[in-house]
């Protein structure tokens, strides 16, 4: 089994030369990704998840090695969706395409922050008291709920607090200067840029994901080590995920229902595991599971529901889909650039 502090060092030490690796070299110029290099980093990230996948199940063993399959399956389905709150962001913020990339790469920074921090929290708080794996639980099912059934909401960068703070004490110039945090304003005074305002939104909004996806992993495995890297690998891939299902956004109508079905059984396995471990015991026995019959049962139902409501997406698409209005594959633009012409606050996001 992979634990101890030397484990966890190693592990650390790559997943920083890996974000060296996208800083420096994948993402070292300024442009726009088009769909073959988003296609083909996705790729080469899926390769490195894979890869970690491979030496966990050959030197952690079977358990934390299907753990870790689980969890990173579920953490890639959750983060789909995030994806499209970015799309939003963007739009709003009116970021041109060819800065988006290195946006990204700061968000998946401070994704990596912010897991780390709730997963340390979690791990402490489970370990203290076990029974909040149930309330973790019951918010899952809460957030399911949420998701299938309180509708389309509304993201509005404009009120974002952090945002609304920053520009209280430091002015913000309307213009981008390439990817730059900061300038000089003619009179010599520093102020910010709005790409400093689109990366504090990616990090405040990167918390509120971890809310709903560090208790989807915790139902999966309480192993702190396979929640971190199950967690750090799905991250890291979402950058070039994102321009690859920026062309694609039609394919996922009904995905928000499959995430819906994710959470919701994640949930409910929680609960029941916790509250009825006896049971839960004897019926693994009685059917000759084994020690990972019900992890892999899991992944077979989170693959599933994944990968079955991609495909009614793709049968039963949006009514519409040909209007010239909509958003295209030919285009690859962003669906929400009427949003970008009229922000929500009614001042433009430099002001």
């Amino acid at each position: 089994m992979l634990d101890g502090i030397g484990v966890w060092i190693g592990f650390n030490l790559v997943l920083v030369g890996l974000l060296v690796l996208d800083l420096f070299v994948l993402s070292r110029k300024e442009h726009i990704v088009g769909l073959k290099e988003a296609g083909w980093l996705t790729l080469f990230w899926t390769l490195v998840a894979v890869a970690v996948g491979v030496w966990i199940f050959i030197a952690g063993g079977s358990t934390q090695g299907v753990e870790y399959t689980t969890a990173y399956v579920a953490e890639r389905a959750l983060s789909i969706d995030n994806l499209f709150v970015f799309l939003v962001i963007f739009g709003y913020f009116k970021l041109p395409r060819e800065f988006q990339a290195r946006a990204l790469l700061f968000g998946i920074v401070g994704a990596l922050i912010a897991r780390a921090v709730f997963i340390a929290i979690g791990v402490a708080v489970i370990a203290a008291f076990s029974w909040f794996l149930i309330i973790l639980g019951l918010f899952l099912i809460y957030t399911a709920y949420k998701l299938a059934f309180a509708g389309d909401q509304e993201v509005d960068p404009g009120k974002n607090i952090a945002v609304r703070l920053f520009r209280r004490v430091m002015p913000v110039t309307e213009e981008f200067e390439h990817t730059n945090f900061f300038t000089r304003l003619p009179s010599g005074a520093r102020a910010a840029t709005p790409f400093l305002l689109v990366v504090i939104v990616l990090g405040t909004t990167d918390v509120v994901f971890a809310v709903d996806s560090i208790p989807t992993v915790f139902g999966i495995t309480e192993d702190a080590f396979i929640v971190w890297t199950s967690n750090a690998m799905a991250v890291l891939g979402m950058r070039p995920l994102f321009f690859l299902l920026e062309g694609m956004v039609r394919l996922f109508r009904y995905l928000q229902y499959g995430l819906a079905i994710i959470l919701g059984f994640v949930g409910a396995k929680m609960i029941v595991e916790n509250s009825f471990e006896d049971q839960v015991h004897d019926f693994e026995e009685s059917a000759n599971l084994g020690e990972q019959g019900l992890i892999f049962i899991s992944l077979g139902i989170i693959l599933g529901v994944l990968f079955g409501s991609i495909a009614l997406s793709a049968i039963f698409p949006e009514k519409g889909d040909d209007s010239d209005d909509d958003y295209g594959p030919s285009d690859f633009e962003p669906p929400l650039d009427k949003l970008a012409e009229s922000p929500p606050t009614g001042e433009s996001p430099g002001n």
